[in-house]
């Protein structure tokens, strides 16, 4: 990290989400293997948030404030997989379980199935450096060809996919798995290459997105099926049994027996011939009896963990707080297929005028009900190959999110302050609501992060924004502002539909991690402000440590603040009783958001 970054919030271009920091900041996270966080720091405790594209988990930081002149470069990562070391190459070439033949699945009602020890029962030696008479041994299957360690591979280097969309949805459900790495960048980058079918495409985001989405379901169906359990079995294993449940489990289109086929292919391709053996036995088994199984109906919170695929953590604190009808309604809610939502670029045209432009694409739009400048597309378009996002006519943004432009109300001729700017959805929202007559200037600390923002400004041709590369906590701006918006780096537990591998990326620690510096930026922009005028401050979650226990913190330290209603402001369906917005995904059917509005006396 470097001396002088700043906190920031929310996806990149593309969808991407990427939390980087220097070293004056706080704690810092980024996800290691099997979803872990690791907590590393700057020289001053810098906070470092997600890996970056590609899978690299990219630590860099400003070396001071001031205006940005684009992205630094990224550092490396450190991979570990579930043992400790990342089997990045084939299975037979992974560390850790290597199933066994005769001993890796439990046998059916009608009798075991038993493999021979000769095809099934590997060396020590083969378990680490592959099974010698495999054409996979010292072969990486990303078609980076023979290395001196099958393991050995290059951090830095760009996941390729294969043209296979059953194999590359197998790298993307690895590298989340040992990595860390965010599903969304590498389905990004598969959705922008132009040589796939359609058909491809849809394939592969729906094996990454269903998979990791039913990943807690998947695997609680699995583990008995497996002796040793499905969270000992291999990395590439585990994830090629996953993968091939899934379609058995829930996509009726895939015949079952294609299921199988094309499982034990890739288990043999990244494992060796006990592996497939076992890929075979477990998900034939699963055919036979998937009829049979019955779910966890339970209101514990280990049965509703299973039943909805969530983390029994997240769980216990919902149900304590809405009960076992509404925290099944809430994972419910995640689990479902989400839409991609496109902002009306206001000053480009209007959001009838964006559906004309998306029919003229082929592309069915409906517009939102809660914001006036959002409609919903199917999830599996790409929307960085449309037309009218390349153009400048629109840009992604969740519903929720497009309603806190509309409770800053910005003014013409105005100065604002973003203090949390990156990607850049919020703040050219602003600019856009504010006629582009007046002042947006937009902050960002992570200098990687300042390349996106600057990239939506130009492509919506924004020209009241300036961007201030810097920490919203120290930066001096010599000048008060009228309005500033604190959108703040939050947990990001409203977001779990959208983010199908977060849930499993996030724990408790999180929730004691972030309250501090959301208190520290909102301290900060309040001292930015003139008297007279709004601040607003926004996570994309609703939990208590998060929300309502912020605002009560500040207010508290700070009596010459009121807190004023969002009524008039934004539809009263989004209102509580205290006049926040808040926004639960299941019962509003968008992101869960909150926002609450301050005015300066």
């Amino acid at each position: 990290a470097g001396s002088s970054g700043g906190y920031s919030r929310g996806p990149a271009a593309g969808g991407r989400d990427n939390r980087g920091a220097g070293s004056s900041g706080g704690a810092s996270r980024g996800p290691s293997a099997g979803g872990r966080d690791n907590r590393g720091a700057g020289p001053s405790g810098g906070t470092s948030r997600g890996p970056s594209a590609g899978g690299r988990d990219n630590r860099g930081g400003a070396s001071n404030g001031g205006y940005a002149r684009g992205p630094s470069s990224g550092g490396r990562d450190r991979n570990a997989g579930s043992s400790g070391r990342d089997a990045r190459g084939p299975a037979a070439a992974g560390r850790g379980p290597a199933p066994s033949g005769g001993r890796d699945a439990r046998g059916s009602a009608s009798g075991p199935r038993n493999f021979s020890r000769s095809s099934g029962h590997t060396s020590r030696n083969e378990r680490r450096h592959g099974d010698p008479r495999s054409p996979q041994r010292n072969v990486d299957p990303r078609g980076r060809g023979g290395a001196s360690h099958p393991n050995r591979i290059e951090p830095e280097a760009p996941l390729t996919l294969p043209d296979n969309p059953r194999e590359a949805a197998l790298r993307i459900l690895h590298e989340v798995d040992t990595r860390g790495v965010f599903s969304d960048r590498l389905l990004d980058g598969a959705h922008a290459r132009t040589d796939w079918d359609p058909r491809d495409q849809s394939l592969l985001h729906e094996l990454v997105k269903g998979t990791l989405r039913w990943r807690g379901r998947i695997d609680s169906i699995l583990d008995p099926l497996v002796h040793i359990g499905i969270a000992q079995v291999q990395p590439w294993v585990r994830n090629v049994l996953r993968m091939g449940a899934y379609q058995i489990l829930f996509l009726d289109r895939i015949p079952a027996h294609a299921a199988v086929d094309e499982s034990v292919k890739l288990a043999t391709q990244y494992g060796h011939p006990g592996t497939a053996g076992l890929a075979n036995s477990v998900l034939r088994r699963l055919v036979d009896e998937k009829d049979a199984i019955a779910l966890p109906m339970g209101d514990d919170a280990a049965s509703l963990a299973a039943w909805g695929s969530h983390p029994v953590w997240l769980v216990e604190r919902w149900l304590a707080r809405f009960g076992a009808d509404a925290t099944r309604a809430l994972m419910t809610a995640d689990n479902k297929h989400v839409p991609v939502g496109l902002r009306v670029n206001l000053l480009r045209g209007t959001r009838d005028e964006l559906i004309a432009r998306l029919a003229t694409e082929g592309v069915e739009a409906r517009p939102a009900e809660l914001s006036p400048d959002l409609v919903w597309i199917d999830a599996h378009q790409a929307p960085g190959r449309l037309a009218a996002f390349k153009q400048g006519f629109c840009t992604v943004q969740d519903e929720s999110e497009a309603l806190v432009g509309r409770l800053v109300a910005p003014q013409p001729h105005e100065r604002l302050l973003d203090l949390c700017a990156a990607p850049g959805g919020k703040s050219t929202h602003l600019a856009e609501l504010m006629g582009d007559e007046g002042e947006v200037w937009a902050m960002e600390r992570a200098p990687e992060r300042v390349q996106a923002l600057e990239n939506t400004i130009a492509r919506l041709g924004a020209h009241a924004i300036h961007v201030v590369q810097g920490d919203g906590r120290s930066y001096a701006f010599p000048m008060p502002f009228d309005r500033v918006l604190v959108d703040a780096p939050c947990s990001g537990l409203g977001v779990l539909g959208r983010r199908a591998d977060a849930r499993w990326r996030k724990t408790p620690d999180t929730l004691r991690e972030m309250p501090p510096i959301q208190l520290d930026l909102l301290m900060a922009a309040g001292s930015r402000l003139r008297p007279g005028g709004v601040l607003v401050y926004s996570v994309c979650s609703f939990e208590p440590e998060e929300t309502t226990m912020i605002v009560d913190r500040f207010l508290r330290a700070n009596p010459a603040f009121i807190l004023e209603t969002a009524s008039g402001l934004l539809p009263d369906a989004v209102v509580d009783e205290n006049g926040f917005m808040t926004i639960l995904p299941h019962v509003h059917g968008c992101d869960g958001a909150f926002a609450a509005r301050f005015r300066k006396t």
